[in-house]
């Protein structure tokens, strides 16, 4: 490959018509100068600058290589400008994993707080966080492929699931369990719930996923067998919500699950020692990428935040 320095001494040579005043222009001395056209010449195997009494000129292969230089410099002088804006947060693009609910509420904090911090990062056209749907285990694979830079996820105290040793892990808030009932239930005034004063009420439990686990943990801890009815699936059934707002009973949820309106559906915290949801940042281990780094402290201020402001 050729050298991109030995190619812009070259154009110097063309451009000033000698080699001493090309090495006044580029703080190199006459003989380096002659010394770089030489190698030049050597490696592309034919001439490029011949002597004259006009003095130093270009062969046609000379001329040819200083034209792809220009081009090459002008590049690599965009690149250069391109580069600092990155490193100077003037410019930069995040994907960003998240689950359901944090894609919901979380992200658009996010943004809103990094427009704040960073304003020339949305001076211009382009969009600064790509936000992709993504639960725990394709966030860990997203990452590891560079299709993701950053992730929201979570992690069931009740189950612990490591991150994979290339993955690094940043706490950013507890999310609180709470029992969903609809608002005109005689327990949704109260400011907590023991799980035991809900025995006898119809359970709302998702068919399978992490939220079924979770029902069946705190039921099986509590030593509680009441009704149960089956809706929705996975980690955030909307459905199960649904039904307690229709009034057919009450279910669990993290308070940042809770999407319903609130006139149908109260969320109430659960008292003693509930399992909760740690939601956490991942992204890869030594991400040094500034947009990134200013994307992940964004999230650590807005999980403090939360953390302050939790409670019943």
């Amino acid at each position: 490959m050729l050298d991109v320095g030995k190619l812009a001494t070259l154009r110097a040579v063309i451009d000033h018509g000698s080699f001493s005043a090309a090495g006044h222009a580029i703080g190199l001395t006459q003989p380096a100068v002659s010394r770089q056209v030489s190698l030049l010449e050597r490696r592309v195997g034919t001439q490029l600058v011949r002597r004259t009494q006009q003095g130093v000129q270009a062969t046609e292969a000379g001329r040819l290589l200083a034209e792809h230089t220009e081009v090459i410099l002008d590049r690599l002088k965009l690149a250069e400008a391109q580069v600092a804006d990155l490193a100077g947060l003037r410019a930069g693009r995040v994907r960003l994993g998240s689950f359901f609910t944090a894609l919901v509420f979380l992200s658009a904090a996010l943004a809103a707080r990094l427009e704040a911090d960073h304003p020339a990062l949305f001076s211009g056209q382009q969009q600064v966080i790509e936000d992709v749907l993504v639960g725990r285990a394709g966030a860990f694979r997203g990452l590891a492929a560079g299709e993701l830079d950053v992730a929201i996820v979570f992690e069931h105290s009740f189950e612990p699931d490591p991150a994979p040793s290339d993955v690094e892990l940043l706490p950013l808030f507890d999310d609180v369990l709470c029992v969903l009932l609809p608002s005109r239930h005689p327990l949704a005034a109260q400011p907590l719930i023991d799980v035991c004063d809900l025995g006898d009420e119809t359970w709302i439990r998702a068919h399978q996923g992490s939220a079924a686990r979770l029902a069946d943990h705190v039921l099986h801890q509590a030593r509680l067998a009441p009704a149960i009815v089956h809706a929705g699936h996975g980690d955030e059934p909307v459905e199960a919500q649904a039904f307690v707002a229709a009034g057919h009973g009450i279910t669990l949820a993290h308070r940042l699950n809770v999407i319903l309106n609130p006139e149908l559906v109260t969320a109430v915290p659960l008292s003693g020692d509930p399992p909760v949801r740690h939601i956490q940042a991942a992204t890869m281990r030594g991400q040094r990428a500034p947009a990134a780094r200013a994307v992940i402290d964004a999230l650590r201020e807005i999980g403090a935040q939360r953390e302050q402001t939790a409670g019943p």
